[in-house]
């Protein structure tokens, strides 16, 4: 059983990600739009993101709640806001005034909540990683004894 306040921050995040993923999922041709916004990558590649990435923020939001495949859903979470991190940095740097997407299409572009609550999210999910990780046992690092004769 996984520890109760490690559990709730783990709940939250995925309860985020799996509304924001349905809320993208209803409209993959507006999100695939919004990828586009960024001005980062070619259309086709935009399209194929806006139909697979809804559905892995859904299944990692998923994983998070029940508690399943949860290492792995924790390291994808945070990966994919890296990634969303990065590519919303560069759009602001070039000076491009456009939604982030993370609510569907057609939202108002919510600038400074998104840069602070994204790596706000991502310190969690790191913490919440290390956590995961255990030392190997005395046994394991030292390993194997000698061999009996």
């Amino acid at each position: 059983m996984t520890f109760l306040p490690r559990r709730i921050p783990a709940s939250l995040i995925g309860l985020i990600f799996l509304l924001f993923g349905a809320l993208k999922a209803i409209d993959p041709a507006g999100f695939a739009i919004d990828i586009r916004n960024y001005r980062l990558l070619p259309w086709t590649a935009c399209v194929l993101l806006a139909l697979y990435l809804p559905w892995l923020e859904i299944i990692c939001g998923v994983a998070l709640l029940f508690n399943r495949a949860y290492r792995g859903a924790l390291v994808v979470t945070a990966a994919l806001l890296i990634e969303f991190i990065i590519a919303y940095s560069s759009a602001r740097l070039r000076g491009l005034d456009i939604a982030c997407g993370c609510f569907g299409h057609g939202t108002q572009s919510f600038h400074w909540p998104v840069l602070i609550m994204d790596p706000f999210l991502l310190a969690i999910l790191i913490y919440l990683l290390k956590a995961e990780l255990r030392p190997l046992s005395p046994v394991i690092r030292a390993g194997p004894g000698p061999d009996p004769e």
